[in-house]
């Protein structure tokens, strides 16, 4: 029996996740069928110019009266400094898939107790995205005839639609992709790095997205918040949720909890009371083992 005040991982009140992977080849036909309608929506771009534009103008109208419209001024300001702008295409360009896809895969190899939860939060992100861009289309910033915005992008050598890696839709704005991949990110490394302060650099990364998705011209304001609480509901819905001091949730199991320091005489003779440890993390090799019991 354990010792008493310390708890194992066959405790009934802790149910050990699956840590099973899913199959590799349902994983990638996911990010297939993603892709072909996502495809099919790009497709329908020429038929929505009107639609697109009326709800661009739309937006810029709204930010206006907000006092939100500040993309314009953002965008000339970096145009004029050339370094900077190469700097800002750069992370538009490749930090957003690059990123995405390698912590996915770093996510699916180390943490089989987050990963499926974190898979179908990025799932309902793009799903909610494709809807809303099919139902919804807004033109970007950069696209908007006669109001002055630059195509940082396109300046850069990767034209109007953007690629490599894939032809974007012109006219899916809204919300931002951008920004609810990188909030999504963010999420999962914070799950999936131990509880140290240097995964809270992971917060850099949607904030840094913000900013570029702005001064290139390619989202409004109201984008990136739009994009912020796609994620972020998507996340919640899924079960992709913390509860702070290093406690984790993963499709409702709990992945890591941390508990309070215990009392300096907590160990002390004749009180009866076990030494708890500090922090009590259920991982794969733990989950294979024979026992169960956390370290001392």
């Amino acid at each position: 029996m354990p010792p008493e005040g310390r708890r194992t991982g066959r405790d009934s009140d802790v149910r050990r996740p699956r840590r099973k992977r899913p199959w590799l080849v349902g994983e990638l036909a996911i990010v297939y069928v993603l892709l072909e309608v996502y495809g099919q929506v790009r497709k329908l771009a020429h038929t929505r110019y009107d639609a697109a534009l009326a709800h661009g103008r739309g937006i810029l109208h709204l930010e206006d009266h907000l006092g939100l419209d500040f993309e314009l001024r953002a965008n000339l300001w970096v145009t004029r400094h050339h370094d900077l702008s190469q700097v800002s295409v750069w992370i538009y360009q490749h930090m957003h898939t690059g990123l995405t896809m390698w912590v996915l895969l770093l996510c699916y190899l180390t943490g089989p107790g987050v990963y499926r939860p974190a898979r179908n939060a990025l799932v309902l992100i793009n799903l909610v995205g494709l809807a809303v861009f099919f139902a919804l289309p807004v033109m970007p910033p950069r696209l908007l005839p006669g109001e002055g915005f630059v195509d940082s992008v396109a300046h850069a050598g990767f034209g109007t639609t953007h690629s490599p890696p894939l032809p974007a839709d012109q006219y899916a704005a809204m919300p931002s992709l951008h920004l609810a991949w990188a909030v999504w990110v963010a999420v999962v490394i914070l799950a999936l790095l131990r509880p140290f302060r240097v995964r809270w650099v992971a917060v850099l990364h949607p904030i840094t997205t913000a900013v570029v998705v702005v001064l290139t011209a390619n989202h409004y304001v109201l984008d990136v918040v739009a994009g912020v609480a796609v994620a972020m509901a998507a996340l919640s819905a899924t079960g992709l949720v913390w509860a702070g001091h290093g406690t984790l949730y993963a499709g409702g199991q709990l992945i890591r909890r941390t508990r309070p320091l215990p009392d300096s005489d907590a160990g002390s003779a004749g009180d009866g009371a076990s030494h708890v440890p500090d922090v009590e993390d259920f991982t794969e090799a733990e989950a294979a083992g024979s026992g169960g019991q956390s370290s001392p």
